[in-house]
């Protein structure tokens, strides 16, 4: 089994069904349990590397909380086109701002150790 080419994959995978999904009324909620497995999996591709931060925000906002971004950006109280600008990775935010957009998901900005490939 190859781990790089697995996590590549499952980045594909979420980034895939990310972009053919968007928040809808439709869509079917999930339970606390399925949120928190879904959570830990793109945080741990993210701390891997193998997400941006922007991905990461885009998959957790749209699969976890199902909001659009105009809802979500009330929610934590920036602009439309600033949560657009983070999830497109575009612009240099402040760790203060970027912690305001995660809190909803009960994360933060944080130092890392560096993994050896």
């Amino acid at each position: 089994m190859n781990y790089h080419k697995d996590i590549h994959e499952d980045k594909a995978s979420l980034i895939n069904n990310n972009q053919k999904q968007r928040a809808s009324k439709n869509a079917l909620p999930l339970d606390s349990h399925a949120r928190k497995v879904f959570k830990n999996n793109v945080v741990e591709q993210l701390q891997d590397g193998i997400l941006t931060q922007g991905e990461a925000l885009k998959i957790l906002r749209v699969q976890v909380l199902n909001v659009r971004q105009e809802q979500f950006a009330t929610l934590v109280k920036v602009s439309r086109k600033t949560i657009s600008d983070i999830e497109n990775d575009n612009g240099n935010y402040s760790v203060d701002l970027l912690n305001q957009v995660f809190r909803p998901f009960g994360l933060q900005v944080g130092l890392v150790p560096i993994k050896n490939r």
